[in-house]
């Protein structure tokens, strides 16, 4: 039997008077949980949303009916699933309609906007479809939603094996992007506290740590498979991760981070994985330094070769001979570059 027309999404206009912001929407990251409309209204103005930004183009166009909001009815109102950030903007535009009725003709389009309803999701169908329409639409879309944003869906709609297989078969992705995303933000989740210092930083720093072999055995990291919840993890050690891709908290300040693009993830990973180089950034040393007990004795010999060819031109560049200071630190590097020298003539003779 085909379903009846009540079950379909419907096109319509509505009234803002009509609409609430979705305190639960993954755009706002969790801020919006608990929040008032009016409170709402204001995290979506601010940074990092920006709906003012929006203002000029509905000034300028009104509302374009092709992209309308998506809506679900609820009770005497209707609740926007996708499209809060737009809704921000055209509230503001009417609740300062006389700041702008001398440069705009649209103000008036934007009493009834274009709508998409969803029905009630209490039925499994009707939460199924805008399960579908925002994961396809935001995750992997034309309209992602930052990283943050992705794993706080895919939390919520993730709690048991059927959950995960679900929403690979409807979203078409794979188990570990999955992964990627639902296993740091519920890490996170577990240790508010000690995340409380970093609650600004890049979210996904963390989520591309947590990807790498040597970071997830570092802090004894295990994960369910078949429900991606957490098994167990150090916090201690997490802890230290941290430190190493945030930097330490002082004085409201984060300091010595270790990260600073994203290949140095790839070799902290590395390095977590050797104990004396684990060890030497726990102290503190930087993360190039812990990274010379990764390299071969052939490696390390090569290196200081380079090091001592660069440092001779360097000198002998820069210090005048006839300046008498200049030529005793000549005098002495002389010397130790022949130490230097034989040491990796020695150092390479034992190879042979």
């Amino acid at each position: 039997m085909p379903p009846q027309a009540s079950s379909r999404p419907e096109f319509t206009y509505k009234s803002p008077d009509e609409l609430r912001f979705d305190p639960t929407n993954p755009r706002f990251g969790g801020a919006g949980r608990h929040k008032s409309q009016p409170e709402i209204q204001t995290i979506l103005e601010q940074e990092p949303h920006f709906a003012r930004e929006l203002v000029d183009s509905f000034l300028e166009n009104g509302f374009i009916d092709y992209e309308p909001l998506v809506v679900r009815k609820e009770e005497d109102h209707f609740v926007v699933v996708e499209g809060n950030r737009r809704l921000a903007a055209v509230r503001h535009i009417l609740a300062h309609r006389t700041q702008y009725e001398g440069t705009s003709t649209r103000i008036d389009d934007l009493l009834e906007i274009p709508v998409l309803v969803f029905p009630p999701a209490s039925g499994q169908q009707g939460q199924k479809e805008q399960r579908v329409y925002l994961g396809v639409r935001h995750l992997f879309g034309f309209r992602e939603w930052p990283a943050e944003s992705k794993a706080q869906f895919l939390d919520t709609n993730i709690h048991t094996k059927a959950d995960l297989e679900r929403t690979m078969r409807e979203l078409n992705i794979k188990k570990n992007e999955i992964r990627r995303y639902l296993v740091p933000y519920r890490l996170r989740k577990e240790v508010k506290a000690l995340w409380e210092p970093y609650k600004n930083q890049d979210f996904w720093v963390l989520g591309e740590g947590l990807s790498r072999t040597g970071i997830k055995e570092y802090i004894q990291l295990d994960v369910d498979s078949d429900s991606l919840k957490l098994e167990s993890f150090n916090e201690k050690k997490l802890k230290n991760l941290l430190h190493f891709i945030y930097g330490i908290p002082e004085d409201g300040k984060l300091i010595n981070r270790l990260i600073r693009e994203t290949r140095d993830i790839s070799l902290l990973s590395r390095v977590l994985q050797l104990k004396r180089a684990t060890s030497a950034i726990e102290k503190g040393r930087p993360l190039e330094e812990a990274a010379l007990f990764l390299e071969s004795r052939e490696e390390s010999i090569n290196r200081l070769s380079r090091l001592v060819k660069d440092l001779t031109l360097l000198l002998k560049g820069v210090l005048a001979k006839t300046h008498s200071e200049n030529r005793t630190i000549l005098s002495k590097f002389n010397a130790f570059e022949q130490a230097v020298k034989q040491f990796i003539k020695d150092a390479k003779k034992s190879r042979v």
